[in-house]
């Protein structure tokens, strides 16, 4: 059967809308992923019934964890409270565990790679990272480069930058995006402790991966998702909890 012009017309605008609608979810998306260090909209909830472990600095904010002002934005999100577990995101494999000082002292540092296709995610980058700071360097001790890591798997503890009493507790988790893993070089800073650099990593709001699997609302909030002994987590998107949440009694 032939087609009208009318016909083709119609198809071809329907065609045209397609790719602008699929064009504003990837603008949309890239809004949210926060790059550049900017705000995401993204707003955690925790889930009723729950007692969890706070966030006390967003990606982006200008506010630090004591409520002082930050010299420039914050490239992560920090929290937990003393003593608290840190627990891996998602499956992975440590990268590296190294003695980190960014200026308040010696310190542990961990890095962990999750590919995409741990992370039940079929589009974006081959790799995401996770880095964990103000870790105590004895909790990282016992990791090794190739090391694998389950989903809920004891990192660390929570404990001040460098270990230092004068600052309230915090850990710090960056996830970056990643096309060539193969290219993480290393450099020492005017502190004399290490860092990496990856020309292909793009730092983005550790809160998108956290709502990969909870689609945010219109305005951006979404419910964190806890990590739960024996759940099984085939077919889950993105990011668990990295602390722990207790069911109220």
């Amino acid at each position: 059967m032939k087609r009208s012009a009318s016909n083709w017309t119609v198809a071809a605008l329907a065609a045209v809308a397609v790719v602008i609608w699929g064009s504003a979810i990837l603008a949309r998306q890239s809004e949210r992923k926060g790059y550049g260090i900017t705000e995401s909209g993204l707003v955690p909830r925790f889930p009723s019934g729950y007692d969890c472990s706070p966030l006390t600095s967003l990606y982006a904010s200008w506010t630090d964890v004591d409520h002082s002002k930050r010299t420039e934005r914050h490239s992560g999100i920090d929290g937990g409270r003393l003593g608290d577990p840190i627990l891996a995101p998602g499956p992975g494999t440590v990268r590296a565990a190294w003695k980190a000082d960014w200026g308040w002292g010696s310190e542990g540092a961990l890095l962990i790679r999750h590919s995409s296709e741990e992370l039940g995610v079929t589009e974006g980058p081959k790799y995401y990272y996770s880095e964990f700071d103000h870790l105590s360097y004895r909790d990282v001790l016992e990791f090794k480069e190739g090391q694998t890591i389950a989903r809920g798997q004891r990192l660390a503890r929570v404990g001040r930058p460098g270990g230092n009493r004068q600052y309230l507790p915090e850990v710090h988790w960056e996830v970056w995006e990643v096309e060539d893993d193969e290219i993480l070089m290393w450099s020492t800073n005017k502190h004399g402790g290490q860092f990496w650099t990856n020309d292909s990593a793009r730092l983005i709001d550790p809160l998108y991966m956290l709502a990969l699997n909870s689609p945010p609302a219109a305005d951006g909030s979404f419910v964190i998702t806890p990590f739960v002994k024996s759940t099984d987590y085939r077919g889950f998107r993105g990011f668990t909890y990295i602390f722990p949440c207790r069911k109220n009694k």
